[in-house]
């Protein structure tokens, strides 16, 4: 029971507490296993409770969301460049939203 309660920040109710802590058990589970089934198809799974956005921990929260998306961004370019070896440089560049004046 202790992991459930130490994870995360959901709050067990008092009332019927054995049901929720095996309810929630089972749902992280779930979460898990479908969390799998989308990586096998491509996607990339993002986890933000409620708590991680309150005002004390909303900026630490967005920083690590944007340092993931970095990072996922990153393997996936990574992938490609090894998948596409017969690439040259000016292929590999990705392109500009704007272009620079001149």
């Amino acid at each position: 029971m202790e992991d459930v309660l130490n994870s995360e920040c959901c709050k067990i109710p008092k009332t019927n507490r054995d049901f929720w802590v095996a309810k929630i058990r089972r749902n992280k589970e779930r979460d898990k296993e479908e969390q799998k089934k989308l990586a096998a198809m491509g996607w990339h799974c993002i986890t933000v409770w409620e708590c991680e956005l309150t005002p004390s921990k909303r900026e630490e929260t967005l920083e690590s969301i944007a340092f993931t998306l970095n990072h996922i961004w990153l393997q996936d370019h990574q992938a490609k460049v090894v998948a596409y070896p017969q690439m040259d440089e000016e292929d590999m560049q990705m392109p500009m939203a704007a272009e620079n004046e001149i």
